[in-house]
This record gives structure tokens, C-alpha cells and sequence, in this order.
């Protein structure tokens, strides 16, 4: 017999994964991968994009070209250009320091030194995956800048 907490996590598990596949309009249509890459490339040989939503509303132009019903979020125009080997620039700010990389979600690796009175201090974050560098308590993304 299922206890009552099992069953508790269960339908969180299940709202969360019908959170996820819901889509609040559904006149809209998520493009494929392949096609999103096609269109990062194309449009970042023109010019680069200064803002993750700059990137956005260019993908978006590319692709309603195509279809007018594609549509795209950040995040996940922001992941594809680190597939596509697109150049990532982040300035960050201050801010907590995260448990994953805030660019891709990868494990970060901590770097430290010792200060004066001989105790390990926080100096950096670095991402294998993405390049994120983050340093001096400047952990939190500000602004993205892509370029090919």
C-alpha cells in the first residue's frame, strides 16, 4: 500500500510533466532542432546578436519565414547556439553563487584560494561544456552576446 507521501510525490511528478508539454497557445508550433540550427547559422553570418532576445526575435524572423506558426524560447535558443559551436560571450553580476551552470546546467567547477588568515575563499566558477566563467562574486548572467 502506497504511503501517503509516495503518492503526494507522484502527482507533483505528474503536474510538473504536464506543466512541461502543455503550450499556453495553441496556434504555435515548436520547430525542430535541425531546422532551428539551420536558421541560428544563416542569420548570425548577417550579424551577431547582442541579447539572448535579440537571438530570439532573429530566429523567429528566420523561421516564420518558413512556417508563421514557429515560435521559440530563449532558453532553448540559447542551448541550441551552444550546440551549433556558436561564440557565447556572458557578462555577468553579482548575485548567489548557483549549483549549476545558469548558461547550460552543467556541473561547475569552484576555484579557491587561501586568504591571509589562512581559510579557502571562493575566487571562480568555470564550465566545461559552455566556457561560463564567473569571478570576484559576479556569478549571476546579465546579458549574452552570440556570434559566429
Amino acid at each position: 500500500m502506497p504511503t501517503k507521501r509516495r503518492v503526494q510525490k507522484k502527482q507533483k511528478k505528474r503536474k510538473r510533466k504536464n506543466q512541461r508539454t502543455q503550450r499556453t497557445d495553441p496556434s504555435t508550433k515548436i520547430p525542430q532542432r535541425d531546422i532551428v540550427k539551420f536558421v541560428l547559422k544563416e542569420s548570425l553570418q548577417k550579424r551577431k546578436a547582442t541579447s539572448q532576445k535579440e537571438l530570439v526575435e532573429i530566429i523567429k524572423k528566420g523561421l516564420r519565414k518558413g512556417d508563421s506558426k514557429y515560435s521559440i524560447t530563449g532558453k532553448r535558443a540559447r542551448l541550441i547556439a551552444l550546440q551549433t559551436k556558436v561564440k557565447i560571450k556572458v557578462n555577468t553580476r553579482h548575485g548567489p553563487v548557483p549549483n549549476k551552470c545558469p548558461v547550460c546546467g552543467h556541473g561547475l567547477k569552484r576555484s579557491y584560494s587561501k586568504n591571509l588568515l589562512g581559510r579557502k575563499v571562493l575566487t571562480g566558477l568555470s564550465c566545461s561544456r559552455c566556457r561560463y566563467h564567473g569571478t570576484e562574486g559576479k556569478w549571476i548572467p546579465s546579458r549574452y552576446s552570440f556570434s559566429l
